[in-house]
């Protein structure tokens, strides 16, 4: 734990884009399934606008994983991330699916976009972009750049789930992510990334002008303690995902639990 200093965007690239070798194997797990189960399935795609000619930014969104459903869909998407290698993974995929004249391709830094104000009619920020970025330039660049009546939907860290996981390695991290009133940025696998509270995510998006701000618990860890075969096994059928699915989505609508959900997703309207 340190007080809240993030990497350098140099590092963050260089991380990204070795990650991006095998960055969608995730994709084919059971978490993987769940995790996008839950955030499509239930809480983007319900919110959607009607209009297929809204222009949609997916900030930060990496090999593409949000942008090429929207554009299947029919929607223009503009695609933005630090990492190039991210990109390249993103870019052979939509041409593949020939989606080239839906979606724009630009490697930036969301802390800092070329993109003119009220450009977007939504806004998507998901997948961690938001926890390894300068936060609060961030959350102010992403509410710039979004219409008036317009949706952000983002996700983080949660400050409660990252104190309980270090407990048993470290108690004396565990207890000042606790007690510390200061934002704090958290060791992950060796990347410091920004973690919040439900009330400390609200704050810094109400800061930038959006209001009817909800913060919904992603907890889509719980499949952990299912049996090792079930986890282990190659494939699971409709039904069960969708079962899961629905639990998960319960257990993201609970105020009391929220905050200790591993990532909080933030939906908010720009007035």
């Amino acid at each position: 734990m340190r007080e809240d200093r993030t990497e350098n965007p140099g590092i963050v690239k260089e991380r990204f884009d070795e990650n991006s070798k095998m960055y969608d194997f995730s994709e084919r797990t059971l978490e993987g399934r769940l995790h996008r189960e839950l955030e499509w399935e239930g809480i983007i795609k319900g919110l959607l606008p009607e209009d297929k000619g809204v222009k949609i930014l997916d900030a930060g969104g990496g090999t593409g994983r949000l942008t090429l459903p929207l554009a299947q869909m029919g929607y223009p998407v503009t695609l933005c991330d630090l990492s190039s290698g991210m990109l390249a993974v993103a870019s052979k995929k939509v041409q593949s699916e020939g989606l080239g004249d839906k979606v724009e391709i630009k490697e930036v830094d969301i802390s800092s976009m070329p993109f003119s104000d009220e450009s977007f009619g939504l806004v998507l920020c998901m997948h961690g972009a938001f926890c390894n970025a300068d936060s609060n330039k961030a959350a102010k660049e992403l509410t710039r750049v979004l219409k008036k009546g317009g949706l952000i939907i983002v996700d983080t860290l949660s400050r409660y789930w990252a104190a309980t996981n270090v407990l048993k390695d470290n108690p004396e991290m565990s207890l000042g992510l606790l007690k510390s009133e200061k934002n704090y940025s958290y060791d992950v696998h060796g990347d410091w990334q920004r973690v919040f509270s439900p009330e400390e995510f609200q704050g810094i998006f109400a800061q930038n002008g959006l209001k009817n701000i909800k913060v919904y618990g992603s907890h889509y860890q719980v499949p952990d303690l299912l049996p090792k075969e079930v986890l282990d096994k190659p494939d699971w059928d409709k039904s069960f995902i969708s079962q899961l699915g629905q639990v998960l989505l319960g257990l993201s609508k609970i105020p009391s639990v929220t905050g200790m959900a591993r990532e909080l997703i933030l939906v908010g309207e720009k007035k």
